[in-house]
């Protein structure tokens, strides 16, 4: 009796794991959106965070750690909607121009973001299936790191230390090798968590809040 409970069970768990594999995500909306639209968000908010990075800010300072600073510490908000823009148009030129390159693979559709309850989460749409990675941020000296980042298909989700990212088939080689070692915290997003302007100024970054619907970045202007 106890053995056919047990494969009741069983089989009752495998069900319940599978139709939530099938279930997307309540927030993912199909559908691929205008074309035009995602490109014309995507470049807005590109002209926005370069705009705001090469701003004048005043006159240099000495900030905290006796590091050379320029103005007051600033911010910047990316929203929902403008993510999903970036992630349809822009992820794929941005993986290209790595070293080594990386790529979306084709087949992959539908990319979305979504900010909610410290997490941030990017989806995307292979077969009939939704495929979603989430994580939350933490802004450190060192640099820029990925926290909790869990992986899944559907409603599923498992953190990447019980095998997450097998489920949205990372394998950790080739192309997936920079994104399989900062989703499981062997490297920071952001090296040094600084971007280094042309001008020769450096943008650090000193906090990241991720909030319902918007991420919030705490940005610092450095000179050398």
């Amino acid at each position: 009796m106890l053995g056919v409970w047990l494969i009741g069970a069983a089989f009752f768990g495998g069900a319940v794991v599978y139709g939530l594999t099938l279930r997307a995500p309540s927030w993912f909306q199909s559908g691929s959106g205008n074309a035009s639209e995602l490109r014309r968000v995507a470049q807005r908010l590109e002209n926005r965070l370069i705009t705001e990075a090469y701003r004048f800010r005043g006159a240099p300072g000495i900030g905290p750690g006796g590091i050379r600073k320029t103005g007051e510490d600033w911010r910047v908000r990316v929203t929902e909607e403008e993510a999903t823009a970036w992630l349809a148009v822009k992820l794929g030129e941005w993986l290209a121009n790595r070293d080594p390159p990386s790529r979306v693979p084709p087949s992959v559709s539908e990319l979305q973001a979504h900010f909610a309850n410290g997490r941030a989460w990017v989806a995307g749409r292979l077969d009939d299936s939704v495929y979603t990675v989430s994580t939350g941020l933490r802004a450190e000296a060192d640099g820029l790191w990925l926290s909790g980042v869990r992986a899944g298909v559907g409603s599923l989700s498992m953190p990447v230390s019980w095998g997450g990212m097998n489920l949205v088939g990372m394998k950790g080689t080739g192309g997936d090798e920079w994104l399989w070692r900062v989703a499981t915290g062997r490297e920071p997003l952001l090296a040094g968590g600084t971007i280094r302007l042309e001008d020769g100024r450096r943008v650090r970054i000193v906090g990241a809040r991720i909030l319902p619907g918007a991420v919030e970045v705490d940005c610092r202007t450095e000179v050398p």
